[in-house]
C-alpha cells in the first residue's frame, strides 16, 4: 500500500490531483502557455520554471502544428495520386 506524503506538521494528507490539462490541441498548449505566464506575472511561480515550462510547451506547439501539416500533405499527395491514376 502506498504511503501518503506527510506535510510539514507532520500529519498524512492526501496529495490534490493535478488538473488535467489538454495538450493534443493548440489551442490547449495556448491556454496552458497563459496560465504559466500569469503565475509567473503573479509571483506563484519562480520565473526560472515557468520559462522552462514555457520552452516545452512551445516545442509541443511546434510538435502539433508539424504533425498537422505533415497531415495535411499526407492527404494532398493521396488526392494528387488518386486523380493522376484515373482516367
Amino acid at each position: 500500500m502506498a504511503r501518503l506524503p506527510v506535510t510539514i506538521d507532520g500529519t498524512d494528507s492526501k496529495p490534490l490531483p493535478t488538473p488535467r490539462i489538454n495538450l493534443k490541441r493548440l489551442d490547449g498548449v495556448r491556454n496552458e502557455m497563459a496560465r504559466v505566464y500569469r503565475a509567473m506575472k503573479a509571483g506563484e511561480l519562480d520565473g526560472t520554471d515557468g520559462t522552462k515550462r514555457a520552452y516545452v510547451l512551445s516545442l509541443i506547439g511546434k510538435l502539433i502544428a508539424a504533425s498537422e501539416l505533415e497531415r495535411r500533405v499526407e492527404a494532398l499527395e493521396q488526392r494528387i495520386s488518386r486523380s493522376n491514376s484515373q482516367p
